[in-house]
């Protein structure tokens, strides 16, 4: 019981601290020119902090996918990386589309509401 509570208190911790690093990479890329950089920026920083998975190959104990690499790279070497590194790298892509989608409906929007 108790290495579960630890667990939720670890996420909370973390998601914590990713908001707020979050927030302040938010504001570090409100460009005026280049919005679709910016779009595409914060997607994929939002997609490397928040894309989970599992800690091990046998558990169910989810981590970000960043650390998992990290330590796989560590630990056990460049060839386990790969198990989190697939599902970091669909993240990042899924995000920038969904990013350039929100890009041409905003730009849309704006240039028929001005």
């Amino acid at each position: 019981m108790e290495a579960e509570t630890n667990y939720w208190v670890i996420w909370v911790i973390y998601l914590t601290v990713s908001s707020l690093f979050f927030a302040l990479f938010w504001w570090l890329t409100q460009f005026q020119k280049m919005l679709w950089t910016a779009y595409c920026l914060r997607a994929v920083i939002a997609a490397i902090i928040l894309t989970p998975w599992y800690a091990s190959g046998f558990g169910t104990a989810l981590a970000p996918a960043w650390i998992i690499i990290l330590l796989d790279v560590i630990t056990i070497g460049n060839d386990a990386a790969v198990r989190a590194a697939i599902p970091l790298i669909l993240g990042i892509i899924s995000s920038v589309i969904l990013a350039t989608g929100v890009y041409y409906l905003n730009k849309k929007y704006y240039k028929t509401t001005n």
